[in-house]
């Protein structure tokens, strides 16, 4: 990746679990970290977005015993996608306004022209 680069990646991944999101910038990885298996930070900032995921109540606070014994009450995983999408939209200043996207043209950007051979 470029060092002039940010790129942001957030996979719901529905139909192969756990979803994640991926921010890099400055040729690194800044944040990394999967939903649905406790939380667990990776990259050069980890905890960028950790008091704003409490606060929307996608993880327990910090040291909380619900990291340990877990939450009484689990919120369902399309509620959770939805609130770190929010969460992670209102961080970097993202937004997709309803009415684009319901009858105008969204960006998008080709990455790829042939499936990986893998497929």
């Amino acid at each position: 990746m470029s060092r002039d680069a940010k790129v942001l990646i957030f996979d719901p991944r529905p139909d192969d679990p756990p979803s994640f999101v991926a921010y890099l910038a400055d040729g690194e990885v800044q944040l990394h970290f999967e939903l649905g298996f406790g939380y667990d930070p990776a990259g050069a900032q980890p905890d960028v977005l950790r008091p704003a995921l409490e606060a929307a109540g996608v993880i327990p606070p910090e040291d909380s015993i619900d990291d340990m014994l877990g939450a009484d009450e689990e919120v369902p995983k399309s509620e959770q996608r939805r609130r770190v999408l929010k969460v992670v939209g209102e961080y970097f200043g993202l937004s997709l306004p309803h009415q684009t996207i319901v009858s105008g043209r969204l960006p998008a950007v080709v990455t790829r022209r042939h499936p990986p051979a893998s497929w």
